[in-house]
């Protein structure tokens, strides 16, 4: 117990560079396509999906450097050049501690909302049910659980990795919040502060 305490008060922000944890943010999307266009993802009601997750990734890193983590992106502005293997595999490069890939959802039903997170590997299943059920909580989003599905991003990578579908960009009420840039920085902070809180208890364990 009292290791656990004395490593609560260990502030991210004081540690070695070399001790931080490190987190690589893909902000989906924005890869070209064989014609050579860039790939924005799913658009409605005026908005693209690669725009909206590249601010709330943007603004996540920012979070995230605050609390003292390292945190490396895919893309910084409209397209990346790594292909869906070469953004996970990143991962490995950079010594990272989380993958995190940030997309918004669509379907035909403009009825559907709400937040769903994905993962591949078993052992990657808490960290989405962490990041679900707190998402959805705080940002006050329909809960549509986990599942596990064999994206690129997900299988490619070699450590902890999640894939999110923030909201529904082809509901009209989610989309109008996706447009604020209130909620971005809302969902930004609440990503950040789930990932430093998931990331504390998996150094407690260990103590």
């Amino acid at each position: 117990m009292i290791a656990f305490s004395i490593f609560r008060h260990r502030k991210a922000q004081n540690l070695p560079a070399k001790d931080r944890p490190v987190a690589v943010i893909d902000a989906g999307h924005g890869s070209f396509t064989p014609l050579g266009i860039i790939d924005v993802g799913a658009s409605h009601y005026g908005l693209k999906e690669s725009e909206i997750v590249l601010d709330i990734a943007l603004r996540t890193q920012r979070h995230l450097e605050a609390k003292g983590w390292v945190v490396v992106t895919t893309r910084d502005g409209p397209w990346t050049p790594f292909t869906l293997s070469q953004r996970s595999k990143l991962a490995n490069s950079v010594q990272a501690d989380v993958f995190v890939s940030l997309h918004l959802n669509s379907h035909t039903s403009r009825r559907a909302h709400g937040l769903m997170v994905f993962y591949w590997r078993p052992e990657d299943k808490q960290l989405a049910e962490m990041l679900q059920n707190r998402l959805s909580e705080k940002l006050g989003l329909r809960n549509r659980g986990i599942k596990a599905e064999p994206f690129a991003v997900l299988v490619w990578s070699p450590v902890p990795a999640v894939l999110i579908e923030l909201a529904f960009i082809s509901n009209r009420y989610e989309a109008r919040r996706l447009s604020n840039p209130q909620f971005r920085e809302k969902a930004a902070k609440a990503l950040s502060d789930v990932l430093d809180e998931w990331h504390s208890q998996k150094q407690e364990a260990l103590q």
